[in-house]
């Protein structure tokens, strides 16, 4: 595997990106590895910030948004009814025997413990399916090439609700954390801002073969970064528009550039020996 791309590297230099690449933006080259706590949330923050910039602004993504943007659209407005007519009403009624506005109050809370913690995972089973030409124009933008045909389609069907499973005994953890006073928004919000982080740095492993298993022992090699970036996608779901309309394709970017950043050491075993395509310039 290359230390750089994370495709198979059949040879030296790797056919794919010959061994260098860019950060987003291409104001230097692609630094490849951890550095401190600190540092790497920042650095995952910063990803989302440039992620903004290029998406607007860098040749590789213009005429590439039409699909994404509808999909990200839809997909937010089917959660925001599904909370506003479903979730709220729900939550109130759970809380009924509080006085106000206690009971108000705590189930807002259950409200923004659900969204920080399934909200990413809802909408990437929504709409994640349309964002690859978003994530094949974020490696052409920073490896200078992408395969023509990778290793696998993405994430399966039997990924995708594996990994809601798992989402969803972290939403059950948000909605018990986030009712303990003064502790638990704080909790709450990295919660979810880690599993956001998980969710989102899924399709560039899943097109390269790795399993479910593999994909997240290479989260857990590279925890901050993960962290940082999931934490700066929460604070762009906050922004209007940004967050119906282009949420879905900043997640793409900011989360391929985040794996291209990533220490690859731990290496995952590819679900099958994939074949070697040949990369397009």
């Amino acid at each position: 595997m290359c230390a750089v791309c994370g495709y198979q590297q059949p040879a030296d230099p790797c056919v794919v990106c010959g061994g260098e690449g860019v950060c987003l933006g291409k104001r230097g080259p692609l630094e490849i590895g951890r550095g401190n706590a600190f540092v790497d949330v920042l650095r995952g923050i910063l990803d989302v910030r440039r992620a903004v910039f290029v998406m607007l602004f860098e040749r590789e993504f213009i005429g590439k948004l039409r699909m994404p943007v509808t999909m990200n659209a839809l997909g937010f407005g089917l959660l925001l009814m599904l909370g506003w007519f479903w979730l709220a009403p729900a939550f109130h009624s759970a809380f009924a025997g509080e006085p106000e506005p206690e009971a108000t109050v705590h189930a807002n809370l259950w409200l923004m413990a659900v969204w920080l913690t399934a909200g990413p995972a809802l909408l990437d089973v929504i709409g994640g399916w349309a964002q690859d030409p978003i994530r094949r124009a974020t490696e052409q933008h920073m490896l200078g090439a992408t395969l023509t045909t990778t290793p696998t389609s993405g994430a399966r069907i039997l990924d995708r609700l594996q990994m809601l499973l798992l989402i969803g005994m972290a939403t059950v953890l948000a909605m018990a954390l986030v009712l303990i006073p003064w502790v638990g928004i704080p909790a709450t919000v990295l919660l979810g801002s880690a599993v956001a982080g998980i969710v989102w740095l899924q399709p560039p492993q899943a097109v390269r073969g790795a399993r479910m298993r593999e994909r997240l022992e290479v989260m857990w090699h590279n925890p901050w970064r993960t962290l940082g970036t999931g934490l700066a996608l929460h604070l762009a779901a906050a922004v209007p528009f940004a967050n119906s309309l282009g949420l879905l394709p900043l997640a793409t970017i900011a989360g391929t550039s985040a794996y291209l950043h990533f220490d690859k050491s731990v290496k995952p075993t590819s679900a099958s020996d994939a074949k070697n395509p040949e990369p397009s310039a």
